[in-house]
């Protein structure tokens, strides 16, 4: 019979996992406990969730939610990297503490985005990707090019129409007409 505590703990998880964009399974066996500090650490700075739950928790809260996916993965000495705004952190996050001088890195075991599970490879794919925001400013350089562009073109036609009238200003200022 499930306590209020453990409840309330699946009520919780639930929430986080409803909003969660995407996610990864990694396990952290063999990490110690100044470096899972660490981890925690660099998790916290990327606007990540690092969560370290008991796996029966992790199944029941996942019900109904984009993780449920990753049901069979709840098994074993197992964390959670959740991000609720960019897919690609959570795989980020970890590709970056992978360059910390620690002993022991969390291995990858698969990861969700926006409920499909996808494999370790594509974990790994994911965090060479470009975030959001890189993202966005290309694309947003792509629009304005062509603008630019022509801006350039009819400014530079202006200045040549100018560039003809001045010149026909002075010559009939010349012959004096």
């Amino acid at each position: 019979m499930p306590t209020p505590a453990k409840d309330s703990s699946i009520k919780e998880l639930n929430d986080k996992f409803s909003r969660a964009k995407s996610a990864v399974v990694a396990n952290y066996q063999g990490i110690t406990a100044p470096e899972l500090t660490l981890l925690r650490k660099h998790m916290r700075q990327r606007s990540v969730d690092f969560l370290v739950v008991k796996n029966t928790l992790a199944r029941k809260a996942a019900k109904n939610t984009s993780l449920e996916v990753l049901d069979s993965h709840f098994k074993g000495p197992v964390s959670l990297v959740v991000s609720y705004d960019d897919v690609v952190a959570p795989a980020k996050a970890l590709t970056e503490f992978a360059k910390a001088d620690v002993k022991k890195q969390p291995e990858v075991i698969c990861g969700v985005v926006e409920g499909k599970r996808i494999s370790p490879d594509e974990v790994k794919a994911l965090s060479d990707l470009p975030s959001k925001e890189v993202l966005i400013a290309r694309m947003l350089s792509t629009f304005q090019g062509p603008t630019t562009n022509f801006a350039r073109v009819l400014n530079g036609l202006l200045q040549k129409l100018v560039g003809t009238l001045e010149a026909i200003k002075d010559k009939k200022e010349k012959s004096g007409g």
